[in-house]
């Protein structure tokens, strides 16, 4: 269902997930993670995240990611699934925190979160970036479904008011932290 198509032997772990699976995909920090694609503007923010989120393993984004891998004459793999663990690696929710305060981003309390759903003057956008089947088994009301990596990408569809408020939500907060920051 995740990976309909990939490079042979890689591991699918979308964007916003990277910095909570990376090191159960990558758990030797000798490790270097290549970051792709389909094209390349996912896999450039992606290996900037897990840079910024103070990864130990060294990170490089494929140029051009998939596309390029198939215009270079090699062949994709599709239907693997393989998918990445959960497991953060030390200091990872503190790192993802810290990225996220450098770039100015809030931490709402309940009270502060209705206060904004109250305020009749600005748009208020609520998106839960946890994944598919997390968000199926339950999620705050109000809040829609759109994974942090496809979030970042396509914001200017998701929350296209500017000005607006934009409340993002994810059990775990890493995921929430790097998609805001």
């Amino acid at each position: 269902e995740y990976a309909t198509m990939n490079i042979p032997g890689s591991t699918s772990v979308p964007g916003a997930e990277l910095v909570l699976r990376a090191s159960r995909a990558a758990p030797d920090p000798e490790t270097t993670i290549i970051v792709n694609c389909a094209g390349r503007t996912r896999s450039i923010i992606a290996a900037q995240s897990l840079i910024n989120a103070g990864i130990p393993n060294k990170v490089r984004a494929l140029r051009n990611g998939t596309m390029g891998w198939t215009l270079a004459g090699h062949t994709l793999e599709h239907g693997a699934g393989r998918r990445g663990d959960v497991g953060l690696y030390e200091n990872a929710a503190n790192n993802a925190r810290d990225v996220a305060y450098r770039a100015g981003v809030l931490h709402l309390r309940p009270d502060d979160a209705r206060a904004l759903e109250a305020d009749a003057s600005r748009t208020l956008y609520r998106f839960d970036v946890r994944e598919r089947d997390e968000y199926a088994a339950g999620h705050i009301p109000g809040f829609r479904h759109y994974p942090g990596g496809q979030l970042v990408q396509e914001i200017d569809n998701a929350a296209p008011v500017r000005g607006a408020h934009i409340l993002l939500t994810d059990d775990k907060s890493v995921r929430a932290d790097m998609t805001a920051s």
